[in-house]
């Protein structure tokens, strides 16, 4: 594992917090002191030991597991009470209930616990991965624990973002209580932590902060497995390719890609291959951006859904295109695509860009992909009641994008709007 590797320390935030990354991209170090201030939201796994119930979430590949391995052995040597329980599971190893069960609700410690005085401290790692083979956990979770003494009981579960199940988070809060439930997802990296990172790995750190910055690829330095990525090639090359617009592809389809060594030791990679749901990612950028939609709702549509928000199902039509083949897209291809390192939460039931960056570039890359005419294009980034064609504000940075991999709108928006592309 990347943390393993380089011994970062890492935050997370609050799901309905605020992740700031004004460090030039890089997330605003919270130890320090104006960091502090700019992320109150974001702290050390450390700091949540009083927390009864414990949630914490992440995209794949950001090191969530480890994280909780880590403080899980910590927390055994370093607590107050000697006669407190401790017990470890990762849930990607039990194919049926009825061996979860034997294995976590009938385990000494656990029957000792039960029928005792004492506190117990149980983690529950991989539960994305425990769902794919038992498809009622989340509920015999929630109905086993009802039997327990919760009062003395402190749970930490960890789970992909995206497949976080809320019947769970409600059967959590009903034990617990709306305020003893607290749902954490790990942010991304730091400055000093991408520095540590090219020192380990042997290349001369502050040209290769300095070639990040350069070529714009901060927002995928700020992801464990993009930023291997790029130390790999900076390694190989002692350079980042020239294009920024190559690096984002191929960070954008590394983000895509299944990571996670059980599932590609089980082949349990989903349906899709990385390019369709890059393909699949593409048109939800294109929708976000062109429609000034937020964040995606992925709970159940009882007519409640934000108006910031676009409904998976509103997603899921018709087909896309790798190659020279074309494939129907539904709404499980849409889930399954926002389980990748490109989305992160926005709250109960809403999902949304990990970065905004990577909505502007794949807005671009779908309209290139289309081949949509420039009369089109124009009708999208232009104001349309504005006689001197002037590109929409909020549509600026998308307009650099499509002008740099589409020459007849680089030449349309240099005629009546160059600024956008100077500034870019």
């Amino acid at each position: 594992m990347l943390n393993q590797l380089y011994d970062w320390k890492r935050f997370w935030c609050l799901r309905t917090g605020c992740v700031d990354l004004s460090d030039g991209g890089y997330l605003s170090d919270p130890e320090s002191q104006w960091g502090a201030l700019h992320n109150p939201d974001t702290v050390p796994l450390t700091s949540m030991a009083m927390t009864p119930c414990l949630v914490l979430l992440g995209e794949p590949g950001i090191g969530k597991s480890y994280e909780m391995q880590q403080h899980y052995e910590r927390a055994q040597t370093q607590t107050a009470e000697a006669s407190d329980a401790w017990l470890f599971f990762d849930l990607r190893d039990f194919q049926t209930d009825a061996r979860f069960c034997n294995k976590v609700f009938e385990n000494p410690t656990f029957r000792a616990w039960r029928d005792g005085t004492h506190h117990l401290h149980l983690y529950l790692d991989s539960l994305d991965e425990g769902l794919l083979s038992i498809t009622v956990l989340a509920t015999l979770l929630i109905s086993e624990l009802k039997t327990c003494p919760i009062s003395r009981l402190s749970l930490r579960i960890a789970c992909r973002t995206a497949v976080w199940p809320s019947i769970l988070e409600d059967g959590l809060k009903s034990l617990w209580g709306d305020e003893a439930v607290k749902v954490y997802e790990l942010v991304p990296l730091r400055r000093i932590d991408v520095h540590a990172a090219a020192q380990h790995s042997g290349v001369d750190a502050e040209s290769f902060l300095r070639d990040i910055d350069q070529k714009g690829v901060v927002p995928l330095a700020i992801k464990p497995v993009a930023l291997s990525f790029l130390l790999q090639t900076y390694h190989t090359k002692r350079q980042l390719p020239l294009t920024r617009t190559a690096l984002y592809l191929d960070g954008c389809r590394l983000l895509c890609e299944e990571h996670n060594p059980s599932r590609l030791a089980s082949r349990r990679m989903g349906t899709l291959t990385a390019d369709q749901r890059l393909a699949i990612a593409a048109r939800i950028a294109a929708v976000t951006v062109f429609s000034n939609r937020s964040a995606i709702w992925i709970g159940v549509d009882r007519g409640d859904v934000p108006e910031e928000d676009v409904a998976v199902r509103l997603l899921a039509s018709g087909k896309e295109r790798v190659g020279g083949d074309t494939f129907p897209v539904s709404q499980a291809d849409i889930q399954e695509t926002l389980d990748t390192g490109l989305f992160s939460s926005r709250g109960v039931g809403r999902m949304g860009w990990a970065h905004q960056t990577y909505a502007e570039f794949l807005a671009a890359h779908y309209l290139q992909q289309h081949h949509t005419s420039l009369s089109q294009i124009m009708s999208l980034l232009v104001h349309a009641g504005d006689a001197d064609g002037k590109v929409v504000p909020q549509l600026q940075e998308t307009a650099a994008w499509v002008a740099g991999m589409v020459p007849t709108v680089f030449e349309e928006i240099m005629k009546t709007d160059a600024e956008v592309l100077l500034q870019s």
